[in-house]
């Protein structure tokens, strides 16, 4: 494909990241919502930064990109990049309203420096890509290794005070602003198109039904997730049908070129089924508290996009065999990769600098003890201290 139509593509998937923003902060606490937006912001530029001093080099198995010394980079790694910031802003909102702010560049710089692109060259270049492992737009590299970088600072932090109870229950911590969640799932649903073509035009040629399985996907996971809601707990629960729309879009990922419209239905229908109980058995059965349910959303999705393609791509039974266990070898290989890299890192910074905000902070809000302002100062009855009252 045109280099151009790359490069558009990738500015218009960019918007992924804005949709990633609004969405995770919408379901912060309004105490938390500034911060969130920054953290968001933060991420990108610690991402950038990491991917372009080593993270394109192990991309592309290419030592001339390490800083770019040799002047290699061009519109393919540019559009990398963008992947590369997908994955890093996901375990920064599993982290969301009680995780120090600094410690987490250290995760932002892992997953874009080393976690992805190194799940990358595995999957498109080196010993899993000559097994003939698939994966189109990052079902296992980008979403994958995310899901499971998030779990990792979500354990490692531990859950938001008055998430759980001593009997063993749950507290639902409701968002500050569900239209503004709903937007940002809005603009995931517009960007996911441009996305997952440009992804697809570099890794396995232009497809011109992939668009259109995109949006079917899509559709499909949020009627199932819709008819799930209301058959398990007698009402469309909302929170619960964006969770299985954004785990069709993540399943799909896997290989929208590949597969036929029917198939792009059924794993957008499989997702929003099983994505949203799995978001509810992370929180009630597992304990660990995921306020956007990233977990699920990009854990689970990508796990079910990277089986899916074995079992939905035209080819012969005993080549769908053999490759369902090449798919299911490199989801736990990137698994593995992600957890064990992140919560090394985090038990690093949990025993030396601190990764948990103080009790007193997360109670009065991390936009007032981070940042002293408020998200909203018309509607939030604290004190701010004035930067010029501190310097008089």
């Amino acid at each position: 494909m045109n280099e151009r139509f790359i490069i558009l593509f990738g500015s218009l998937a960019l918007l992924v990241r804005v949709g990633l923003a609004w969405y995770a902060t919408g379901l912060a606490r309004s105490k938390n919502a500034a911060g969130a937006v920054l953290r968001n912001l933060l991420d990108f530029c610690m991402a950038t930064l990491a991917f372009w001093a080593v993270g394109a080099a192990i991309f592309a198995g290419d030592p001339g990109l390490f800083f770019d010394h040799l002047g290699h980079a061009d519109f393919t790694t540019f559009f990398h990049l963008v992947l590369v910031l997908f994955a890093s802003s996901i375990p920064i909102i599993a982290g969301g309203e009680r995780s120090k702010l600094f410690p987490l560049g250290a995760v932002s710089f892992l997953v874009a420096g080393v976690i992805v692109p190194v799940a990358a060259y595995w999957a498109w270049t080196g010993f899993l890509a000559r097994m003939g492992y698939l994966d189109e737009a990052g079902a296992s590299v980008i979403h994958l290794a995310a899901g499971m970088s998030a779990l990792a600072v979500a354990v490692l932090i531990g859950p938001r005070s008055g998430k759980y109870n001593r009997d063993g229950s749950s507290n639902m911590i409701p968002g500050h602003s569900l239209p503004l969640a709903s937007v940002g799932v809005l603009i995931l649903l517009v960007a996911w198109v441009p996305y997952v073509m440009g992804a697809g035009a570099l890794h396995s040629g232009a497809g011109a039904h992939a668009a259109i399985n995109v949006l079917l996907a899509a559709a499909a996971g949020g009627l199932a997730s819709l008819i799930g809601s209301v058959v398990r707990y007698g009402k469309p629960d909302v929170l619960l049908i964006y969770s299985g729309l954004l785990g069709a879009l993540v399943a799909i990922t896997g290989g929208a070129n590949l597969m036929p419209t029917g198939a792009a239905v059924a794993i957008g229908a499989a997702a929003g089924v099983i994505v949203p109980w799995a978001m509810v058995q992370i929180d009630l059965r597992l304990k660990v508290d995921d306020p956007t349910g990233a977990v699920a959303v990009h854990g689970v999705g990508g796990l079910i996009g990277t089986l899916a393609v074995a079992l939905a791509a035209p080819m012969e039974m005993s080549e769908r065999l053999r490759q369902l266990g090449v798919q299911a070898l490199g989801a736990v290989t990137i698994a593995l990769l992600a957890f064990i890299a992140t919560a090394a890192l985090l038990v690093v910074l949990k025993k030396t600098i601190g990764i948990r905000s103080k009790e007193a902070d997360e109670f009065d809000g991390l936009d007032l003890a981070e940042h002293d302002l408020n998200a909203y100062p018309d509607f939030q009855q604290t004190t701010i201290k004035s930067y010029h009252l501190r310097e008089a």
